[in-house]
């Protein structure tokens, strides 16, 4: 057996990788089961055996228009911090967990002011994503990414399954950039019977995989 030490630094390189190429808790659950690992130190190694695989299926036409699912309204206060938000949470259904780190007000500051009303929608592309597209197709249709403080908000008046159907959910509308230029944005995820918050790095190339879905806002007029 190995006697390789997880340093702090390698763990952190390990999380950014993970991250990075978009494996959920799950993923990485299943990475550590039986010998999963073992089969895959033989591709890095080249003595993988490889299987001939059976004719693909013909493939359609591509997938043109992203699928949108409709959130409903809710509304956004702007004069609560995101620490506040999370500790007046008692309900997991609502947010089970989140990463302490990730989710705080030093990373994603809002000096916005007041309340707002938003018509909320997650949209999914099914397919790579530049981010500038992705912020190209919500110019084009009137729609804002939202930001951590809109999210959380949303969360908390969607009880699960509400929003189920959307995950894992970005609010792609604020990122986090850290010294290397990297940038993360918070997400919404589920693990096992909860939802989580938790954070997701940008791949090096900008782009997000087509699993993902963006949480989109339109701004509603004020209620007299």
């Amino acid at each position: 057996m190995s006697e390789l030490e997880l340093s702090v630094g390698l763990a952190r390189k390990l999380e950014k990788a993970f991250s990075r190429n978009d494996w959920t808790l799950a993923d990485v659950d299943k990475l550590c089961q039986g010998d999963t690992l073992a089969q895959h130190r033989k591709v890095l190694l080249g003595t993988a055996v490889i299987q001939d695989l059976p004719p693909a299926k013909p493939v359609g036409e591509p997938k043109n228009e992203p699928t949108i699912i409709e959130l409903g309204e809710f509304e956004v206060n702007y004069d609560e911090t995101i620490a506040s938000k999370i500790a007046g949470n008692a309900d997991p259904n609502r947010i089970g967990w989140h990463n302490r780190e990730w989710a705080t007000d030093e990373k994603f500051p809002d000096k916005r002011k007041g309340k707002k009303r938003f018509k909320a929608s997650a949209v999914n592309f099914g397919k790579l994503m530049p981010d500038e597209d992705v912020a190209q197709w919500c110019k084009d249709n009137k729609k804002i990414r939202a930001t951590p403080k809109e999210g959380i908000d949303l969360a908390l008046v969607n009880p699960r399954p509400k929003l189920d159907k959307a995950m894992s959910l970005a609010m792609a509308g604020q990122f986090f950039v850290d010294a290397g230029d990297d940038r993360g944005a918070l997400c919404f995820d589920l693990d096992g019977d909860e939802r989580g918050l938790s954070y997701v790095w940008l791949s090096p190339f900008g782009e997000w995989s087509g699993r993902w879905w963006f949480l989109v806002l339109e701004e509603l007029p004020s209620e007299a």
